[in-house]
């Protein structure tokens, strides 16, 4: 067994890495834009969004089989696990594409995103961690000391939640009311996990598409990010652009990619929130999250899932 391939059907989109066992280095990676989170609480998987999800998770199943992939893993994690329409799902994948759907719980996702975390070699020299996962449906928060994990939280702080809970889809231009509700609401849900003064004492990381979205921007105008590091400074800024934006005038935002176009301003408003709370200046980007976690798993633990 060379090459394994975790996929990762999450709320705002489903993703693939291929790895290589013997390093656990990234051989190839491929993303699908298909949204599946609900948007109410009784809302499942509509059939079009059940067609596409199944047909995303196939194509990347041969997109793994082309990269040399010998065994796969698919894990689901917030949609999966809240939708009614989760089981339907569940089932489409294994009648088309022959892989079973592990979904994740709430602390099984925080916790395999921490295994992710500390596998990154860019901050393995650093003793204590604060990380933060924010998806589409939840918001993992994590703290590291060595080898022990202090937190892992997964909260329901996604940006498509969010979005669809605080501003009816994310269409128009967010008032100072908006604003305010969104961080008031994510202060509630995080000020137990957050000290002001955390950032004096760990390294703060960030990782999913929000952070890889402000890293697209800043490198789009001319300021790429330096060593991995993204001043909050320049978050808030830009922030404080698209709140003032209705959707369509954001996805003539540099680098700003046009599927998250709707969710960006509540994801930049939730890490203003959170960084604000921790006393952090900069997240550290990070691409190790939930998918380098399921490789640990996958390599250390017998049985090899959750």
């Amino acid at each position: 067994m060379d090459r394994v391939v975790v996929i990762d059907i999450g709320s705002n989109s489903i993703k693939a890495t291929v790895f290589v066992v013997a390093d656990r280095s990234e051989a190839a990676r491929a993303t699908e834009s298909v949204r599946i989170f609900p948007v109410g609480v009784n809302d499942g998987i509509a059939a079009d969004q059940l067609r596409e999800a199944t047909e995303a998770v196939r194509r990347l199943k041969d997109f793994a089989l082309s990269h040399g992939a010998a065994r796969m893993v698919v894990v689901g994690t917030a949609a999966m696990r809240e939708s009614r329409g989760a089981s339907q799902l569940v089932k489409a994948v294994q009648e088309v594409a022959g892989l079973r759907v592990n979904v994740l719980s709430g602390e099984s996702e925080a916790r395999v995103f921490a295994r992710g975390v500390r596998s990154d070699p860019a901050y393995a020299s650093y003793p204590d961690l604060l990380a933060f996962d924010l998806g589409g449906g939840s918001l993992e928060v994590v703290q590291l000391r060595g080898g022990a994990m202090l937190k892992a939280r997964s909260l329901p702080l996604g940006s498509v939640r969010l979005t669809n809970g605080f501003l009816g889809g994310g269409h128009s231009p967010l008032s100072n009311l908006d604003i305010k509700s969104i961080n008031n609401h994510v202060a509630s849900m995080t000020n137990v996990l957050l000290r002001p003064t955390m950032a004096e004492s760990h390294l703060v990381l960030g990782a999913g598409g929000a952070f890889s979205a402000i890293a697209l921007h800043l490198e789009a105008v001319g300021e790429p990010i330096q060593g991995g590091r993204i001043p909050v400074l320049r978050i808030r800024g830009l922030r404080d652009r698209l709140c003032k934006l209705d959707v369509e005038e954001r996805r003539k935002v540099p680098g700003i990619p046009a599927d998250r176009a709707d969710i960006m301003p509540a994801a930049l408003v939730t890490l203003c929130t959170v960084a604000e709370l921790c006393g952090a200046e900069a997240f550290h980007l990070t691409q190790h999250g939930v998918r380098h976690g399921i490789l640990d798993v996958m390599l250390t633990e017998e049985g090899g899932l959750l």
